[in-house]
């Protein structure tokens, strides 16, 4: 699993609350068959970047590892994955640990991968630099968020849904917190009163410039969300608008998955189906930087997390579309998930698939990441991933330039064996 279903925050904050948010042309393609291998030894840091590098998390007999590969012009992974650490507390030798997201820092130094057990959720962070994995917040059950994109570098947002024992990090003696803005380098806090309990927290996400962070809420399921604006350091807080069943959206009114556009003007999300029934269509939507100028730009898959992603250029989002829209199993089970890559132009709002099922051969179309020029999407495809053994993804880049009856698509890489989740 990638990530987990955004919706299971609305119905298990009626119960025990866990997971939140739970996935230029091409000269030359592989033409190899043979799966991309791993190295089982572990390595140094050595010479490239952080950021040069493209990470995965792999499932082996002895439990997950994270792994690397120098990263391609495309994005797409280049040689034999390296494994650079394990991880504690046997995470992966169970079949319902899972990670859903992988995400470097701004600058770099921290790779911070969100986990999810039985019992919750934790981020583990990977010193780049040391190579050392550890756990951050140490003593908290809760889940990463998006790193801020401006001071140390190394801040990310975080909701703290547990203390666990006596050397959790409490503020005034009392467990009450709201959003924290966590330093990955010394695992320091800061507590932001977001005028609910963290555990009525959706999502949240800070501007481009890092000055502002939109987020939402939700006391539970059948009572919709809210959507607020505030300061990075929690002023000037407003609400920008609530989402109920009875307005606009309709049953759609669980609202997340936020993404800025890099000219900070406009931010698209997701208003998911307020529903306990998991996997239900969403609707992509856009605003503006302060609430206004709401518009449905598409309907596309709900439920399993995938973000939506601006090009470069802030002119249009690729997204995850689901292609098996009758198929009640589906709306159930995240194995009988069928999807697409979509994009569209928000300014003339024409929409067209990018890279389909029956053109990959493959179920899952999804993890899109746009060329610097706006003007290829590279992402990857498989199957189903079997909680067992992992997936086996292939990358694969496709033109984005408007609508075609036929999109160029050529393939990037064999399959990568054993993949749980990719940074």
């Amino acid at each position: 699993m990638w990530r987990n279903s955004i919706i299971a925050v609305v119905l298990l904050v009626v119960g025990a609350i866990a997971a939140i948010l739970g996935v230029q042309g091409v000269s030359q393609a592989y033409h190899n068959s043979q799966p991309v291998g791993t190295a089982h030894r572990l390595v140094t840091a050595g010479s490239l970047p952080a950021s040069a590098y493209v990470y995965y998390t792999l499932k082996q007999t002895t439990g997950f590892v994270l792994a690397r590969a120098p990263k391609g012009s495309d994005g797409q992974p280049t040689g034999v994955l390296q494994v650079i650490s394990g991880f504690s507390d046997s995470f992966g030798l169970a079949e319902s640990d899972s990670v859903l997201s992988m995400q470097l820092s701004p600058d770099g130094r921290y790779l911070a991968i969100n986990g999810a057990r039985d019992h919750g959720e934790q981020v583990w962070m990977f010193d780049t630099q040391q190579m050392k994995m550890s756990l951050t917040p140490a003593f908290v059950l809760g889940n990463f968020l998006h790193w801020m994109p401006n001071g140390n570098g190394h801040t990310f947002l975080y909701r703290p849904m547990f203390p666990m024992g006596p050397n959790a990090p409490i503020d005034g003696g009392i467990w009450n917190p709201g959003l924290w803005e966590v330093n990955a380098a010394t695992s320091a806090h800061t507590n932001i009163n977001i005028q609910v309990p963290s555990a009525y927290l959706i999502d949240a996400t800070p501007s481009p410039d890092g000055l502002h962070i939109v987020y939402s809420t939700s006391a539970g399921l059948g009572l919709g969300s809210d959507v607020w604006l505030m300061n990075s350091d929690g002023s000037h807080l407003s609400h920008l608008f609530r989402a109920s069943s009875g307005g606009i959206g309709g049953a759609q009114s669980i609202v997340g998955l936020f993404a800025w556009s890099p000219d900070g003007k406009t931010i698209a999300y997701e208003r998911l189906a307020d529903s306990p029934v998991p996997f239900l269509s969403a609707g992509l939507w856009t605003m503006n930087s302060t609430g206004g100028q709401q518009q449905l730009l598409a309907n596309i898959d709900g439920g399993h997390g995938y973000l939506p992603v601006w090009s470069p250029d802030s002119q249009k989002l690729a997204y995850v579309v689901r292609t098996n829209v009758g198929d009640h199993l589906a709306d159930e089970q995240m194995q009988s998930l069928q999807c697409a890559i979509a994009a569209i132009d928000v300014k003339t709002r024409q929409s067209w698939n990018v890279a389909s099922p029956n053109q990959t051969g493959m179920q899952l179309n999804m993890h899109p990441i746009w060329s610097a020029d706006s003007a290829n999407i590279t992402f990857t495809a498989a199957n189903p991933f079997n909680m067992v053994i992992g997936g086996m993804p292939r990358y694969w880049i496709a033109r984005a330039v408007g609508s075609q009856a036929q999109p160029s698509l050529s393939t990037l890489t064999p399959a990568i064996l054993n993949v749980v989740a990719i940074g």
